[in-house]
């Protein structure tokens, strides 16, 4: 194997060296197998630790959202479980919590995209300090972030404020922050979703979707961004179920369209792409193997072994550990997998748990650290941040009728509408808090879809002595596993919609995707906060007051190249 270990992004002394090569020597066929595993923990009734070690010993675990206090109890358990330090992931996206993971009582401090929002490397550092603050406390080494996609298309459903934005140097400035951030406090990064999502307007979650670029236009966009980043130290490197044709081809011209493969078990993407063109040495990880984009792009049987053969070093979960182990074993009797790929794809993964010291905290017994390491959790500075974060980012669209600030003296009746995907019973609690503080600045607030609409009853006239302003208040939250974000109006013929903007003053907040301009473009006054919780909340009520400026820079076109949504 002629892998430098010595070389970014490991950068090992010689005494690790010595420990990678003597761990990789001493391990039996079966403990090889089992390091490319990364098994997932959720904190149900019932769940044991021990069964992820009942068929293997995985080389990695990573937690879905619970308590930090419950995930710092199950670190210390797993670690106590393996004969080899694991890495201990979790989607730490927004920081401690929030978005796609994190811990149920971690610091949410934005989403990506309301850190690029306000333009600054500092904002982008805490959220990768947060990250691993509150992570490591928990006992967590490895976060799945940043991700460094491109959010090319509005109607991708997934990647939106998941993102940094779709201008390429704001984005590798905003990653740099948060590997920085990570980098001070031992914490591995893994870029992704590799070959990029954000082209196509469909979740990679439910196929395998496609980045359609030409080679030349994907290295001038993504490979930008991923050179940039893997020259910045980056440790990890998520392979996805993506499809990227151009590139494939531009390995492999022969490549029938039935050939194309996802990054996830495209030799051409990881080896030809990756390794050799892009020069990354760290570990290449699939995506969630239980993906449709992996399922359904041959049997089961053969991709498993396939996907490390073809360059990815780790399989993240399992739909079933033990028969997915059982399948790489006899990938290897069949000749899917060779040996030599395994050692490979197992001595970087080591060579990633000495990087991080894991080995010598497994001697010194501190791979979770102490209790009082808790501490970190929602602590007063971190919480702090997020509400200078959220001060900073939120940004002003339109303002076409100088609508703002408010004033309780102008438009005293304000009618209030919450559009949401969240299941939920009544109103969402920050819709609540912000119906609250706008009562406290003396507005009386009612509910838009709890009062009369004008009807062949109740004329629009009567309707306009009821209400001085209609506020849209939107968390169409980011999330796999459905096909559009776009807003939905659920009653007959959209009677909560904004029909009387010509007759009411209308005022739209969107707290998550900022492309709804795209189905209200009539709305003359728009603003996006790019996360729903508390501090964004309390940060858009002073602004909208005029005691806050609007200092937000839109991280993509919230007009959606259209000429109407601007007018």
């Amino acid at each position: 194997m002629n892998i430098d270990i010595t070389a970014k992004p490991f950068n090992l002394n010689e005494q690790a060296c010595v420990w990678v090569r003597d761990t990789l020597k001493a391990m039996t066929e079966e403990e090889k197998i089992g390091q490319v595993f990364c098994g997932i923990l959720w904190d149900k009734p019932g769940t044991r630790a021990e069964a992820l070690f009942e068929d293997i010993a995985p080389g990695a675990i990573m937690y879905r959202p619970f308590a930090s206090a419950k995930m710092r109890d199950y670190s210390l358990k797993l670690q106590a479980l393996s004969k080899i330090p694991l890495l201990i992931a979790c989607n730490l996206e927004r920081g401690g919590s929030g978005g796609n993971g994190g811990m149920a009582d971690g610091t949410y401090f934005s989403s990506p995209m309301g850190v690029a929002a306000t333009d600054e490397y500092e904002q982008a550092l805490r959220l990768g300090r947060i990250a691993a603050r509150e992570g490591n406390a928990a006992g967590i080494n490895w976060t799945f972030e940043p991700i460094i996609d491109i959010d090319i298309n509005p109607e991708n459903p997934i990647t939106n404020v998941r993102t940094f934005g779709s201008d390429t140097d704001r984005i590798i400035t905003m990653a740099k922050g948060y590997c920085d951030g990570c980098a001070e406090n031992a914490m591995a990064v893994c870029i992704k979703h590799f070959p990029g999502d954000g082209v196509d307007y469909r979740d990679q979650h439910l196929m395998a979707s496609i980045n359609s670029l030409s080679a030349e236009e994907w290295f001038e966009t993504y490979g930008k961004v991923y050179r940039a980043l893997i020259g910045h130290g980056a440790q990890t490197l998520m392979s996805a179920h993506i499809k990227q044709p151009a590139l494939s081809r531009s390995i492999n011209p022969a490549l029938t369209d039935g050939e194309i493969l996802p990054g996830s078990l495209s030799r051409e993407l990881n080896q030809g792409i990756v390794r050799e063109r892009l020069g990354f040495n760290g570990v290449i990880c699939t995506d969630a193997t239980q993906m449709v984009g992996f399922t359904a792009a041959m049997k089961r049987e053969d991709a498993i072994p396939m996907a490390i053969e073809n360059g990815a070093d780790m399989l993240i979960f399992s739909i079933n550990q033990k028969e997915d182990a059982g399948s790489l074993r006899r990938g290897i009797a069949r000749g899917i997998l060779s040996r030599e790929r395994l050692d490979a794809a197992v001595l970087r993964i080591l060579a990633l748990k000495a990087s991080l010291g894991l080995h010598e905290k497994q001697r010194s017994g501190t791979l979770v650290p102490e209790p009082s390491a808790m501490e970190w959790i929602r602590c007063e500075e971190h919480r702090a941040w997020a509400r200078e974060c959220a001060g900073k980012n939120i940004t002003l669209v339109k303002n076409q009728e100088n609508l703002l600030p408010l004033s309780p003296d102008k438009t005293p009746k304000v009618a209030l509408l919450q559009i949401t995907n969240e299941r939920c019973q009544g109103k969402l609690p920050e819709v609540e808090l912000f119906a609250g503080l706008l009562r406290k600045e003396g507005f009386s607030v009612s509910y838009l879809d709890e009062i009369p609409l004008p009807g062949p009853e109740y004329p629009v006239s009567e309707f306009k002595k009821n209400v001085d302003l209609i506020v849209y208040y939107a968390n169409m939250k980011v999330g796999s596993n459905q096909t559009t974000i776009r807003l939905v109006w659920d009653d007959f013929l959209g009677e909560t919609s904004p029909k009387y903007v010509c007759d009411i003053p209308t005022l739209f907040l969107s707290f998550s995707n900022p492309y709804h301009l795209v189905d209200v473009p009539m709305i003359k006054t728009y603003i996006n906060a790019y996360a729903s919780h508390p501090p964004a909340v309390e940060a858009a009520v002073e602004k909208l007051m005029g005691r806050s400026a609007f200092t937000g820079v839109s991280p993509v076109d919230p007009f959606a190249g259209l000429w109407d949504t601007r007018l």
